[in-house]
């Protein structure tokens, strides 16, 4: 063997085992529940980038947040039919129908873009959400979606692969909505989220989107999470039924409308 076919094996050699060190220590640091799945119990916070305000690239100075010049929609843009446009223009104007301004559940993704607790059993892995106090089951027995269900938060299937935790949510129901922006969907909507641990304190969340009824192809969302401090807890964050602020925020909001939705 030649002194540079040598230089090469070894430099082959040294990288797969870097590699593979990299790959224990990271599963090492990780952890694993009693019954072996990687352990993401805690309080996970998004970074989201003001998706509960719009999940399309947007200016700042609204209450939820600063500019995102990015948002959190692959490509920048949602593939609406024509039809379905109009209408997310229609709901850009009447804010007051927002359903999370009613004390209704956020639905999925919108509820992950605050703060909210996972809990983890052999059976399901539970997600806490502290707005609205939702709540979901991801289900990890192989069972199939129920037959003739329809949900705020949809019904969620879940297993793993390798590190990420991978959800398959059906049965969602057309009253939810991905933001206040007006971006909206139908009971055909399906979902496959990937929950991928890049270290005990980071998840990388990317969800596919499809439903047929309003868009004219599948799309994706991403963002990242972090783990909070062990010392941190919910606080108590409550919403009122029958409350008429909603509706004052609008007025109030009106002459800013063209700021917001222009781009």
């Amino acid at each position: 063997m030649s002194s540079r076919r040598l230089a090469v094996t070894v430099m082959l050699a040294t990288a797969l085992a870097v590699s593979a060190l990299s790959a224990f220590g990271q599963a090492t640091a990780l952890g694993k529940t009693p019954d072996g799945q990687p352990d993401i119990e805690g309080i996970w916070q998004p970074r989201a980038g003001g998706a509960a305000y719009s999940v399309l690239p947007h200016a700042g100075g609204f209450f939820l947040g600063g500019e995102s010049k990015t948002g959190i929609v692959e490509g920048g843009s949602l593939p609406y039919q024509p039809w379905a446009a109009e209408e997310v223009k229609r709901l850009t104007e009447h804010m007051e129908l927002d359903p999370t301004g009613h004390c209704h559940y956020e639905g999925i993704p919108h509820a992950l873009y605050f703060a909210f607790e996972i809990v983890q059993t052999p059976k399901f892995i539970a997600f806490l959400h502290e707005n609205m106090h939702a709540r979901r089951l991801v289900y990890l027995d192989g069972k199939p979606h129920p037959e003739g269900y329809r949900a705020w938060m949809g019904d969620s299937r879940g297993h793993w692969e390798g590190n990420t935790l991978v959800v398959d949510v059906a049965d969602n129901n057309d009253k939810s909505v991905f933001d206040m922006a007006g971006h909206f969907h139908s009971d055909a909507l399906h979902v496959v989220e990937r929950f991928k641990i890049v270290d005990k304190d980071t998840i990388d969340y990317e969800a596919t989107f499809e439903d047929p009824k309003v868009f004219t192809a599948p799309f994706k969302m991403k963002f990242q999470m972090k783990k909070a401090a062990k010392q941190e807890e919910f606080l108590e964050s409550d919403c009122f039924g029958g409350e008429r602020d909603q509706e004052h925020l609008v007025n109030g909001l009106a002459n800013l409308k063209d700021h917001y939705y222009s781009k």
